[in-house]
C-alpha cells in the first residue's frame, strides 16, 4: 500500500510578505525560504508545526481574479486544530480578523470557528472535546 502525506498548502497573494507575516503573527508561522517561482512570481515558503505552506504572487505581468471566503466547490478552506478557541479567535479578531461562523460546537463535541484569513482566504479553528 502506498503511504500518502500532505506535501504542503499554497495560496495566492498579491503580496506574498504581508500575507505570510500574517500568518507567522497569528499562527507562528515561521519563514523558511523565500525566491522566485514558475513564471517569474516571487514566493515565500513557511512552516507551520511541520505543515508548509507556499504563499506566491501572480506570475510577473499577470493578474489574477479575486479568492473567495464563502463557502464554494473547489478547495473551500483548511483549518487549525487549537486548544483555546476562544483565546484564538478573540486574538484574530483584535488584529481585525472577520469571523465568518462565530465559535459554534458540533455533534462530536468538537467546537469550530471560521475566520477570513488574507487574500479572502476560508479558515477553520477546531477545538477537540476536552
Amino acid at each position: 500500500m502506498q503511504l500518502f502525506r500532505i506535501n504542503h498548502i499554497h495560496l495566492k497573494a498579491p503580496d506574498p510578505k504581508r500575507t505570510s507575516q500574517w500568518y507567522g503573527d497569528m499562527f507562528g508561522a515561521k519563514v523558511v525560504g523565500e525566491g522566485l517561482g514558475l513564471g517569474g512570481s516571487h514566493t515565500v515558503r513557511l512552516d507551520i508545526d511541520g505543515v508548509r505552506i507556499n504563499v506566491t504572487s501572480a506570475p510577473a505581468g499577470q493578474t489574477l481574479p479575486q479568492g473567495t471566503a464563502e463557502s464554494h466547490y473547489g478547495l473551500e478552506h483548511f483549518g487549525f486544530d487549537t486548544d483555546d478557541i476562544e483565546g484564538l479567535t478573540a486574538r484574530l479578531q483584535s488584529h481585525g480578523t472577520e469571523v465568518l461562523l462565530p465559535i459554534t460546537t458540533v455533534p462530536s463535541g468538537s467546537k469550530i470557528a471560521y475566520v477570513k484569513g488574507p487574500d479572502n482566504v476560508r479558515i477553520e479553528l477546531v477545538q477537540a472535546p476536552a
